[in-house]
């Protein structure tokens, strides 16, 4: 773990600085008429392309790249939606990296009409011609897809909008397995053993940029999020049941851990493998940790084969960052666990959603909402999942819904709505990609 944080913090600052300058728009949004603060008000940039959200107080913050001509939109419900330029004389008044910006809305008045509105699953986007096997959201009108006739050693990455109409594509040279967001918010297709850049050039022309894999693997996909200007990351492996979470300063370099994780009886039986190896082995044991710095119980542990046993479940702890506010759920703690943004602990709840009456329902996901922040548990019974709205003050589960179609695939959610691949069953139809509102 000591040997992948240093790696971590080699590396990172040549990746930092290499950016353009950043600079971190934060403010208050208040309503124009009782000054009251303006809760769930949605800030959007398209240019680049970021998304944040005002918390309960109407605060919010945006990280931005230091050029004049970026335009943020306000919008919210019950609110005139309002946009901003930030041109270069805004920029010159804020010679630092941060920049304040308090905005009003205007409140307008919505009138509700007496309709019947029925809940299902609408297509967003399906062809006969090819599967949908992925997506990712590229803004709010288009969505990156990743697409095969026959098969994935031939796919296609295809940028469609919400009318259905394909706007271009590029083929992936090799092999493709997924889509991937990083910490950044570039979505790129991971294959096999390497992985390219997904870049749309104004306006709509979609184009794959190769990436020196070993370098993303070390240095990107470490890294969960960020919180102003600090990077989340994690030393997590799949195959050792304890990792933590750390964040980095580039301005300072400083590493501050956040939680340790850790299965407690798990540990306990992978560390027994060690005393249970004849004699011989031990010693084997304890001379490739003298060779490699690896230690001897990791080493035992690999040698017997026990993290592909039937005793052994990776750890699943998702961090998540909502508002100004970082969430670690740590399901071995039976605890959710908010974090401020200097890492300092805020609060404390207890869960208990991931020990349901019938265990095997929890399907250990965590899903957020890519605009409101908000997340929800994943239950699966009979093929059919069950979205469960976490209250992350509590712990408690708020709300719940139950997806129409079974055994749908790469559920993502955004501003209320859950995305996911389907394709029914017995059918000739091709994988189409469908939507539902919670």
């Amino acid at each position: 773990m000591r040997n992948l944080i240093l790696t971590f913090i080699f590396f990172l600052p040549g990746l930092i600085f290499a950016q353009e300058p950043r600079i971190l728009i934060m403010g208050n949004v208040t309503n124009s008429e009782t000054g009251e603060p303006a809760e769930g008000v949605v800030v959007t940039c398209k240019e680049p392309a970021r998304i944040a959200q005002t918390n309960s107080n109407g605060r919010y913050a945006i990280l931005l790249d230091r050029k004049p001509g970026s335009v943020l939109e306000f919008r919210g419900l019950g609110y005139r939606s309002k946009s901003i330029i930030i041109s270069g004389e805004m920029l010159n008044r804020f010679t630092g990296d941060t920049m304040r910006l308090d905005v009003q809305l205007f409140p307008e008045l919505i009138e509700i009409i007496g309709t019947t509105i029925t809940a299902g699953p609408d297509t967003v986007f399906g062809n006969w011609k090819f599967f949908v096997e992925d997506f990712m959201f590229a803004d709010q009108n288009r969505f990156v897809l990743l697409t095969f006739e026959k098969s994935l050693k031939q796919s296609k990455v295809v940028l469609v909008d919400d009318q259905q109409h394909i706007l271009s594509s590029f083929d992936v040279p090799v092999e493709a397995k997924e889509l991937y967001r990083d910490y950044q918010g570039n979505i790129n297709v991971m294959c096999v053993d390497s992985a390219f850049r997904v870049k749309i050039v104004p306006p709509s022309t979609i184009i794959l940029l190769a990436l020196p894999y070993k370098d993303f693997c070390d240095r990107m996909l470490p890294c969960v999020d960020t919180i102003g200007r600090k990077i989340l990351f994690t030393n997590y492996q799949d195959r050792y049941p304890a990792f933590s979470y750390f964040s980095y300063d580039p301005a300072d370099t400083t590493v501050h851990s956040i939680r340790y994780i850790v299965d407690t009886p798990l540990l306990k039986q992978y560390n027994w493998e060690f005393d249970y190896l004849k004699p011989k082995d031990r010693l084997y044991a304890r001379k490739m940790e003298m060779y490699t710095g690896i230690d001897k119980r990791i080493i035992a542990a690999t040698m017997t084969g026990f993290p592909n046993s039937i005793y052994y479940t990776p750890l699943y702890a998702p961090l998540f960052v909502r508002n100004d506010t970082i969430c670690v759920f740590d399901h071995y703690a039976d605890s959710l666990f908010l974090y401020d943004f200097n890492m300092n602990r805020i609060g404390a709840s207890h869960i208990d959603y991931h020990h349901p009456k019938n265990w095997k329902e929890w399907d250990r996901q965590l899903h957020q909402d890519e605009v409101t922040g908000e997340i929800y548990a994943r239950f699966e019974k009979g093929g059919f999942y069950t979205l469960k709205k976490i209250d992350i003050k509590t712990g408690k589960i708020v709300s719940e819904h139950k997806l129409e179609n079974p055994w749908v695939k790469h559920i993502r959610i955004r501003n209320g709505e859950t995305f996911y691949i389907y394709r029914p069953k017995d059918s000739i139809q091709t994988k189409f990609l469908y939507k539902e509102r919670l």
